[in-house]
């Protein structure tokens, strides 16, 4: 936790040392915050100019739209909700019957 301190947030021995845990708590998550803000930033900076380039070679024909730096920037992962046994089972068996498989559960299903 010094180390970190010193080297991510800046801080003097007497500072780190002066600081309570809720304190460097709370400097470590504005830290995180600032940071990901300038990556945000930066991927923008980035988007522009991926998304001149490929507009300056767009296809107006095949593709109506320009492209935005959005469209070059990475998402967030969205959170995937776990599926249950019962309907993972039932995607199997449409995949298996769609692609010519055979149950061989014995009588199952």
């Amino acid at each position: 936790m010094w180390a970190a301190g010193r080297q991510i947030l800046g801080l003097s021995e007497n500072e780190f040392w002066s600081l309570s845990p809720r304190e460097l708590s709370e400097l470590f998550r504005l830290e995180n915050k600032i940071r990901k803000k300038e990556k945000t930033e930066a991927d923008f900076r980035a988007g522009v100019v991926a998304s001149t380039i490929a507009n300056v070679f767009r296809n107006p024909k095949k593709k109506k739209k320009a492209y935005r730096p959005q469209d070059f920037m990475p998402q967030e992962k969205k959170e995937v909700k776990q599926k249950s046994w019962k309907d993972q089972l039932k995607l199997v068996e449409k995949l298996n019957d769609a692609l010519g498989g055979q149950d061989k559960r014995g009588g199952a299903a």
